[in-house]
C-alpha cells in the first residue's frame, strides 16, 4: 500500500513511515485513517498532511478532513482522516434544477438530474431497473443525496470508475474463492440482530372521499408472531392499491415486513497465495465454511478493511443472512415439545422426568411434590447447643486466641501450668543456672568434661 500526498495547488510528494487503514463499508462509504511520523526519511512531505489536501492510495483519491497532529518523544505524529473523492465531489454538488410538475420518470431520467453540474458521467445497466416513478420537482437538493434516493427506489448499488457512476441492480464478481475456519479466516464474530424485527402489518388502499372506505383493507402476520408475539410494522398506505390488484398489495404486505433475523458475520482474512486464495474485493461473492455458526453459503463481502501493515491480514464484513422463518417455528416447536415433558399439569417440574438418581443433601430423594423449602435451616452453634457445627468445636476454636497479626497466640508455660512446653520441662530449665555474663555453655563438651574429671579422680583414690 503506497501513498503519495497531493496538494490543493497540484504538488505531489511521496509519504513514507505511515501506518495506513482503508475501509469500505456497506453503506457503500469509503475512508481513509493515515498516521504518519515525521523522520528525516518524510521531512518533504510531512507538512503537506493538511486539511483538503489528497492521499492518493493505490490510484485512488482521498480528501483529508481531519487531522490531529501530536508530540511523540522527540518528534511529531500527524494522524488524518480522509473520504473518498468522488463522495466529496457528489456531496459538495447542489443541484438547484427541478423535473417539473408530476410526470413518471425513469432511473435515466432521475440520474441525469441527480448528476447535473457534478462533472460526473454516467452508465447504467438496465436489466432490473426498467421501472418508473411518478414523481414531482425532483431535483433541488445534493448529488449524493438524490442519488442515494434513487438507488433506494430501484434496490440498486453504484461504484465510481474515475469521474464515472455506474449503477446496475447488483454489482458483483462471483468467484470460487472459499473461506474456512481455521483454514483461512480467524477471529470470526457473528451478530444476530432482532432491533427491527415486526411481525404484523396492514395495507390500505384506495380511500372513498366520502365514506371514508378503503377499496381494499389487507392484513398479514408473519409465523414468528407464534414465538415473539405480535410487533407492528407501519402501515403501508397507497391509493393506487383497489380490488383488481388486491393480490399485489398481499404480496407487498409480505415484503415490506421485516419478520426475518438477521445474522452478520466478521472475519480476519489470512491470504493464503500459494493455493490461489487472495484478491477479494468488496461486492464479491465468495464460499463461506464457519462450522461454529453453522454457515456454509456463498455471501457478498459488504465491508474491506485493509491495512499498510503487510503482517496484519484484512478484515471483511458480509452481507446479512437471513435465518429461514420455517426453520426458526419448527425449532421452538420442537424445544417446546421437550420443555412441556418436565411439568405436570400444575406447572411444577416432574422430578421423574430428571430422573431418580438426583438426590439433594444426604439422604433426600427428589421425589414428585418435593419441595426444596423444606431443607433444613441451621442457626450459628454456641457453647451449650449445636448449629452449623458441634458444641464442642465451638468450645475448641473459641480457645484459640489471635492475636493483632492474624496468628494464633498461646500463653508461656510455668512450673504449675503448661504453655509453649509442659511444666514438667519448664522446671527442669528453670534449674539451669547461667552466669551473669551470658557465656555460652556447650552441654556436650560440658559432659565429655565432667566425664574426664569423674576418671582423674577415680584414678586418684585408688592410689
Amino acid at each position: 500500500m503506497e501513498l503519495l500526498i497531493k496538494t490543493v495547488r497540484g504538488e505531489v510528494e511521496a509519504l513514507t513511515d505511515y501506518d495506513c487503514t482503508v475501509r469500505e463499508t456497506a453503506e457503500n462509504e469509503k475512508s481513509l485513517d493515515v498516521t504518519v511520523t515525521k523522520t528525516s526519511r518524510n521531512d518533504h512531505s510531512f507538512d503537506l498532511v493538511d486539511n483538503e489536501n489528497i492521499i492518493i492510495c493505490d490510484g485512488e483519491e482521498y480528501v483529508i478532513k481531519k487531522i490531529n497532529p501530536v508530540t511523540a518523544n522527540d518528534t511529531i505524529k500527524v494522524t488524518a482522516s480522509a473520504i473518498y473523492k468522488p463522495l466529496i465531489d457528489l456531496a459538495d454538488n447542489y443541484v438547484y434544477s427541478k423535473s417539473g410538475k408530476k410526470k413518471k420518470m425513469t432511473i435515466d431520467d432521475m440520474v441525469a438530474i441527480a448528476l447535473e453540474g457534478s462533472g460526473y458521467s454516467y452508465d447504467i445497466s438496465p436489466e432490473g431497473l426498467d421501472a418508473t416513478f411518478e414523481l414531482e420537482d425532483f431535483g433541488d437538493g445534493f448529488s449524493n443525496d438524490l442519488l442515494r434516493d434513487i438507488l433506494d427506489k430501484y434496490k440498486a448499488e453504484y461504484a465510481f470508475e474515475g469521474k464515472k457512476v455506474v449503477i446496475a441492480k447488483e454489482l458483483a464478481r462471483d468467484t470460487d474463492y472459499q473461506i474456512r475456519h481455521k483454514f483461512n479466516s480467524r477471529d470470526e464474530q457473528a451478530e444476530i440482530d432482532t432491533s427491527t424485527l415486526k411481525t404484523y402489518i396492514r395495507g390500505f388502499g384506495k380511500q372513498n372521499e366520502k365514506t371514508k372506505s378503503y377499496a381494499v383493507e389487507l392484513e398479514y402476520t408473519s409465523p414468528l408472531a407464534e414465538i415473539y408475539g405480535i410487533k407492528h410494522a407501519a402501515p403501508i398506505r397507497d391509493d393506487s392499491y383497489t380490488e383488481k390488484n388486491a393480490d399485489e398489495l398481499e404480496i407487498r404486505l409480505q415484503e415490506e415486513l421485516t419478520d426475518t433475523i438477521e445474522l452478520s458475520l466478521t472475519l480476519t482474512y489470512t491470504e493464503l497465495r500459494h493455493f490461489g486464495v487472495q484478491d477479494i474485493r468488496k461486492g464479491d461473492y465468495v464460499w463461506c465454511m464457519i462450522e461454529p455458526f453453522g454457515i456454509n453459503k456463498r455471501i457478498k463481502v459488504v465491508g474491506v478493511e485493509r491495512y499498510s501493515d503487510p503482517n496484519k491480514s484484512p478484515v471483511y464484513t458480509f452481507g446479512k443472512l437471513k435465518r429461514d422463518v420455517k426453520s426458526i417455528v419448527k425449532g421452538f416447536r420442537k424445544t417446546e415439545k421437550r420443555v412441556s415433558k418436565l411439568f405436570d399439569a400444575s406447572g411444577k417440574l416432574k422430578g421423574s422426568s430428571i430422573g431418580s438418581g438426583i438426590r439433594i443433601g444426604s439422604d433426600a430423594n427428589f421425589d414428585d411434590g418435593y419441595d426444596p423449602t423444606t431443607i433444613p435451616r441451621y442457626g450459628p452453634a454456641t457453647a451449650v447447643s449445636d448449629g452449623l457445627m458441634t458444641s464442642s468445636d465451638f468450645q475448641k476454636l473459641q480457645s484459640i486466641v489471635v492475636g493483632p497479626d492474624g496468628k494464633p497466640q498461646v500463653d508461656m508455660a510455668s512450673a504449675s501450668k503448661a504453655g509453649l512446653m509442659s511444666a514438667a520441662n519448664f522446671i527442669k530449665l528453670s534449674k539451669i543456672s547461667v552466669s551473669s555474663s551470658g557465656a555460652n555453655v556447650d552441654l556436650n563438651k560440658l559432659v565429655t568434661d565432667l566425664s574426664a574429671l569423674a576418671a582423674r579422680v577415680s584414678a586418684l583414690e585408688s592410689k
